[in-house]
């Protein structure tokens, strides 16, 4: 079953082509004594028909690099775009028109309109657009699922772009609701990719994206006045148009790319409550199937080389909470997953371990089993003061892999206080220890791979983590946060791999209402990622050591400005650091490069009431934006300076810096 939704965004289109922007306020709130100037609440009542605000924006973008739109949402030229956050009320029916910066490269439009309690209809168009890069240079064009030879170098963009349309019903009457919900997205654009012909040549290539989703939710639920059921389904439809690239007259093999499948899952759930004590459950039954051609070392195949796959599933969760006595509050749960892999065995024309083969082998079908015990309990041991504590278990059970059974061990608590003046503090631990049954190395699993290496999801590994959050405001007119974490992994029986890895970081956040017309609001944290690899300790030529060092870090300031509002006058302004680094060392040596990104962004703001209703303003935004990968190689290089025998898309590193001004326009209803 498939859904074309072409015309919802028309519809929509055609609906928000006569709306005008806005700021997301419910009402023209006087900010002159409150900090909250954006704050909104949609369910607010108001004798007017309608409330809200709409307006226009717009301006000019100035940027050498299509970049700059992923957080400036323009790129280089005319801006433009339409915001709506409008309600309009009319005897027990409620419409509301909802557009964010509609007309840019991420807008969002939405209509919704019903009758209150009963029943209501809403319909919603989602655009975005991702720049990777707008200089990827390649003698490959892709032609569908062909790429062409060119004459010469050919300067391709990199970007992905998505389309998502939503149609959603909801119907409420007594005892009985029900609901049904269609999308549709449509993802096009291109991707970095590479292609090898199995030995030592490769190159990078700008892969076409052609992707369709569409999805189908619907249900049915009744109620009594303690417990409720509920029928729902659920169904997706994925179509790769693409769904194999091949270089013509390269004699490379045919790369697969991702196959057309669906999925449907039915589910039955309800709860009930009994005085202090809540029941909760639900059964889901599903299946995902995809019919496809595997594709092999001579292209697509044909007839027996078909692929009908198929994995049954079976989910169910029942979980029970009871308040036992005052201040206590015990849990329980139940999860169960099971995943049942009904795929035919044949045999394949495939590649065997690191060489270019014509051998036959056999796909292996995989079956995973997840039960997951969890059990807690929270006692309020003073006033203001709570602590809860838990213990999990899940036990993992697989067919044909590397590690038939696993099971994790949970154990966490926290500790809140609230009861303290002008304090908040949050304490929380958990440790957790995962083993089970032996590494297997066959066939079926991974042949020729070392005994001693364990994969990281499936080695025995012990974890500890701990994080702690306070929260205090010393004056009515400051408050002050604190955030910080630590996490261990070490993965205890693994002697080739990661055998550990550290993440850890800080928070922090000032929030000072200076003035009474006058507010800064100041943030700021650090993460850092450390892991740790080694290999097999056999002699001392062959050993070696690597460790990648990981570091986010980010600073904001901003301020809002009032003192001028009794002549109609508001100013903001915001700016923001951010920094990522990467590095990766082998035996102490950088020999595997750097990345580092750095990013400024600044947007100030200031607008003018003309009237009551009308409100104009001007906004400037700017970003400088670096950042460099030493892994990033020219598309041709001398020997010796690179890998041998591959050819990239060049060097994408982003260096810019970007301007945005945008005239806006206001009416507030």
């Amino acid at each position: 079953m498939k859904f074309k939704l072409s015309l919802i965004t028309l519809a929509l289109a055609t609906c928000s082509s006569g709306a005008f922007a806005f700021d997301f306020g419910v009402t023209s709130a006087n900010t002159q004594s409150s900090t909250n100037a954006k704050w909104a609440c949609k369910k607010c009542t108001s004798k007017k028909s309608v409330i809200g605000q709409a307006g226009v924006e717009l301006g000019s973008m100035n940027s050498d690099d299509d970049h700059a739109a992923n957080n400036l949402k323009y790129t280089d030229g005319f801006a433009a775009g339409v915001n709506a956050d409008l309600v309009y009320n009319n005897k027990g029916y409620r419409t509301e028109v909802v557009a964010d910066q509609l007309g840019s490269e991420q807008g969002y439009g939405a209509v919704k309109t019903g009758r209150l309690g009963v029943w209501n209809v809403e319909a919603s168009f989602d655009e975005k657009r991702r720049y990777n890069a707008d200089n990827a240079e390649s003698i490959w064009l892709a032609d569908g699922n062909s790429l062409i030879e060119q004459d010469e170098m050919v300067t391709q963009q990199l970007v992905k772009e998505r389309k998502k349309s939503v149609i959603e019903a909801k119907l409420k009457l007594d005892n009985v609701a029900s609901y049904i919900r269609f999308s549709n997205e449509d993802k096009t654009g291109k991707q970095t990719s590479s292609m090898t012909n199995g030995s030592i040549k490769a190159i990078n290539i700008a892969a076409p994206i052609d992707m369709q989703t569409q999805n189908m939710a619907a249900g049915i639920s009744l109620s009594g006045q303690n417990w409720l059921t509920e029928l729902s389904y659920k169904g997706s439809w994925f179509e790769n148009d693409i769904d194999s690239l091949q270089l013509n007259g390269m004699g490379y093999p045919v790369s697969s790319q991702a196959p057309d499948n669906q999925s449907q899952f039915v589910t039955l759930s309800g709860r009930y409550s009994l005085s202090r004590t809540h029941f909760n459950g639900r059964v889901t039954q599903g299946s995902m199937t995809q019919d496809a051609d595997y594709v092999t070392l001579t292209g697509v195949t044909s007839g027996p080389g078909n692929a009908d796959t198929q994995v049954d599933t079976l989910d169910a969760n029942f979980k029970v909470t009871s308040t036992v006595m005052s201040g206590l509050r015990l849990r329980a749960s139940i999860d169960y997953s099971d995943r049942d892999n009904r795929t035919d065995v044949r045999m394949y024309e495939q590649y065997t371990y690191d060489d270019l083969s014509g051998d036959f082998q056999a796909n292996t079908p995989l079956d995973t089993t997840r039960t997951a015990y969890k059990a807690s309990a929270s006692y309020s041991i003073a006033k203001g003061q709570r602590i809860e504590a838990g213990y999990d278990r899940i036990e993992t059970e697989r067919t044909n892999q590397d590690r038939e059974e696993t099971d994790d061990n949970i154990f966490w608590a926290q500790w809140r206080v609230t009861g303290l003046d002008m304090w908040d503090i949050r304490l929380k631990g958990l440790y957790s220890d995962r083993g089970g049954s032996e590494f297997v190395y066959d066939q079926l699993s991974e042949s020729g791979e070392n005994t001693l290496m364990r994969k990281y999801y499936l080695a025995d590994k012990r974890s500890s983590k701990a994080e702690l959050f306070v929260s205090h405001a010393p004056l009515d007119t400051l408050s002050l946060s604190f955030r910080g974490y630590y996490g261990l992994d070490d993965y205890t029986n693994t002697e080739i791999g990661l055998v550990e890895s550290k993440d850890y970081g800080y928070d922090l956040g000032l929030s000072w209402q200076a003035l009474q017309e006058f507010s800064v609001n100041i943030d700021g944290g650090y993460q850092w990622i450390d892991s740790n690899q080694a290999s097999a300790q056999t002699t001392n030529l062959d050993m070696w050591q690597a460790d990648t060092e990981d570091q986010f870090g980010f600073a904001g300031i901003g301020f809002n400005y009032t003192g001028l509002s009794e002549k109609g006058i508001n100013i903001s302004a915001d700016y923001s650091y951010a920094i990522s680094i990467s590095d990766s060392y082998s035996n102490g040596y950088n020999v595997l490069g750097d990345y580092e990104s750095t990013s400024h962004n600044v947007t100030v703001q200031a607008t003018y009431a003309m009237t009551e209703q009308t409100v104009v303003g001007l906004k400037y935004q700017f970003e400088r934006y670096r950042d460099s990968d030493d892994t990033q190689l020219p598309t041709y290089y001398y020997p010796g300076t690179g890998p041998t025998g591959l050819n990239t898309l060049g060097v994408l590193n982003h260096d810019y810096d970007a301007h945005l001004i945008l005239a806006t326009l206001q009416y507030r209803f």
